[in-house]
């Protein structure tokens, strides 16, 4: 069987280990084993089940633990548990009510209009559009003063465009990392804004200080990835079609996951999942990409359907992880296919989504170059 860490194409052998069972002790291309979920019904319960921890201190130190960051780095929502987590989400959920994400739409379908008005002839909508939109969202989002701005575009072009099979890791940018989060912390930012209440946690003792440099490595880094390859598949799904784009979009989300794993969960004590009886301190892989094409929940499961309804995909999570920006997400990706068709009509793929070529790691997948042509 194919590795499906390793895979350019990975749901084929997501969906042969979904059909050998629930649970497979698997290697990580780290070399550290885990155990991978593939089934929805597994996958989604233990997306909210509290015997299992973000944290990776609940490691037993074999398994993997993803990579460590440094500690100013490292108290973000992804390596939260309750009672913390609870309390650092409270800090940044009044930004991204649906209320907040709806007046923020606008803004969006404003960048991503002068984003597309600025396409040369010969673009490629992943380098010049898919990469640079959410940059530029992030930035005005928080917002980033021009010259962390500057630094935030240059950093985001050093990860994301590169040849496939070559791709850095964002624990080789850190230096960069921690000049633009400086950049944004000694700022003056607007009344009001995201970045103003988050100093504003701090110097109220809500948050301390690794805190608050976590929280904007998370804001800048975490979800930036996972918006790119959202923007890139649901171009290369959507661009030139007639189909609704706000159901378009949550099937491109279940049928192209930005993310195909959850982040990594710590059993807190032995416990037994689809049969199988997992260690106190061993690592769960919630494989994402599996459970989305899962045929006992979707019907014609491999088959793009963009008008599938209901949709119940696991993309962006579930329950109390659920990622904060997935409103977000998904009125950008509504806005940039938006953008293409009506300031730039003329632009049409030069691929589809068959000949496509794609990039990631083994946790995040999108297409690496959407080359266009002209009519």
């Amino acid at each position: 069987m194919t590795d499906p860490f390793t895979a350019s194409d990975p749901f084929a052998s997501l969906a042969a280990l979904r059909a050998a069972g629930p649970v497979h002790r698997v290697s990580t291309p780290d070399g550290p084993r885990a155990w991978l979920l593939t089934r929805y019904a597994d996958v989604r319960s233990s997306l909210g089940d509290q015997r299992l921890a973000l944290n990776r201190d609940h490691s037993n130190g074999a398994d993997y633990a993803g990579f460590d960051l440094p500690p100013q780095l490292d108290a973000h929502l992804l390596n939260s548990d309750p009672p913390r987590h609870t309390r650092l989400r409270r800090e940044i959920a009044p930004s991204f009510t649906a209320q907040r994400v709806r007046a923020m739409t606008p803004q969006v379908r404003a960048v991503a209009d002068d984003l597309a008005r600025s396409l040369p002839a010969g673009v490629d909508l992943v380098a010049d559009y898919a990469v640079v939109l959410p940059v530029r969202i992030i930035a005005e989002l928080l917002p980033l003063p021009a010259a962390a701005r500057r630094d935030f575009a240059t950093w985001a072009d050093g990860l994301l465009l590169h040849s496939p099979g070559a791709e850095p890791r964002a624990r080789d940018t850190m230096n960069d990392m921690r000049r633009i989060i400086g950049g944004a912390l000694s700022s003056e930012p607007p009344e009001g804004s995201l970045l103003s209440g988050l100093l504003a946690a701090r110097a109220g003792a809500r948050l301390d200080a690794d805190e608050l440099t976590s929280m904007v490595f998370y804001l800048l880094f975490v979800w930036h990835e996972i918006m790119v390859h959202a923007v890139s598949s649901t171009v290369l799904r959507l661009l030139g079609t007639s189909a609704s784009l706000d159901s378009g979009v949550e099937e491109v989300l279940r049928f192209h996951p930005p993310q195909l794993l959850a982040a990594p969960r710590y059993a807190l004590a032995e416990l037994t999942v689809g049969g199988v009886t997992i260690p106190a301190g061993d690592t769960l892989l919630l494989s994402l990409a599996a459970a989305n094409r899962d045929e006992h929940v979707f019907d014609d499961a491999e088959t793009f359907t963009p008008d599938r309804s209901p949709n119940p995909h696991l993309s962006l999570g579930h329950g109390i992880h659920a990622c904060p920006a997935s409103a977000l997400t998904r009125v950008i990706a509504v806005a940039a296919v938006q953008a293409l068709h009506e300031v730039r009509p003329e632009l049409s793929l030069a691929v589809t989504p068959d000949t496509a070529t794609w990039r990631g790691n083994f946790r995040h997948h999108g297409p690496a170059a959407l080359p266009v042509s002209t009519s």
